[in-house]
């Protein structure tokens, strides 16, 4: 399970809106939508893994996913694909050829900073509010398109992950360039008093209560 980090953004009503789909739901593809075709149901780890080695892909920085990537490439055989990955390998190659990514889920990591769309989400569009849980990060790429779509709005940005006091902190953007930003440091790399302060602040936009992560 990844760590659950809340978003709080606060702009103008036009913003919140454009967030949102047909739906009335935050959407992350209304901000920032996929150029490419996607309509497998789940995508083939094998058709994946065959279109990156046609596109020279790099391997992982981690050295020992890395060599087990090197392994699985250099025994890959594609006449072993079913018709059903074959056809999806090609259309990965598609993608690729036209805007530089495999497929959703690849321009979702790389683009929007996090591969799932919004969760837990609220949002008051007359108040120029909206909350939501993304994985692992806040999505900045998704709100850096959103931005530049309002150039002359300032969106502001409050994140916090569930690791309380570690990666949270908060931002401004206008015109898609961070115009004021105040970012917690890795919680290692912090003083005990920046660390009281992050914690405090994490509490406030996650909405939680300190005491009940006291030891």
């Amino acid at each position: 399970m990844p760590n659950w980090v809340t978003n709080k953004i606060s702009a103008s009503p036009a913003v919140i809106a454009a967030m949102l789909n047909s739906d009335g739901r935050i959407d992350f593809n209304t901000m920032a939508p996929f150029p490419g075709d996607d309509k497998w149901n789940g995508i083939s780890m094998a058709a994946e893994e065959a279109a990156q080695i046609v596109i020279g892909a790099p391997l992982s920085d981690h050295p020992l996913l890395a060599s087990l990537e090197a392994s699985n490439r250099s025994n890959f055989d594609i006449k072993k694909l079913s018709e059903e990955c074959f056809e999806q390998f090609v259309g990965m190659l598609r993608n690729h050829r036209k805007c530089g990514y495999l497929h959703s889920m690849d321009f979702a990591r790389k683009v929007w900073g996090t591969k799932w769309n919004a969760c837990d989400q609220s949002h008051d569009v007359d108040q120029g509010t909206a909350t939501f849980d993304t994985a692992w990060s806040c999505p900045e790429g998704v709100l850096v398109a959103l931005s530049k779509r309002f150039p002359d709005e300032s969106i502001a940005i409050e994140f916090a992950d569930e690791d309380i006091g570690s990666n949270c902190g908060s931002f401004t953007l206008k015109n898609g360039v961070a115009v004021a930003s105040d970012i917690a440091p890795e919680w290692r790399n912090q003083t005990e008093e920046m660390r009281a302060k992050w914690k405090a602040f994490a509490h406030k936009v996650k909405g939680t209560d300190p005491a009940d992560y006291e030891d």
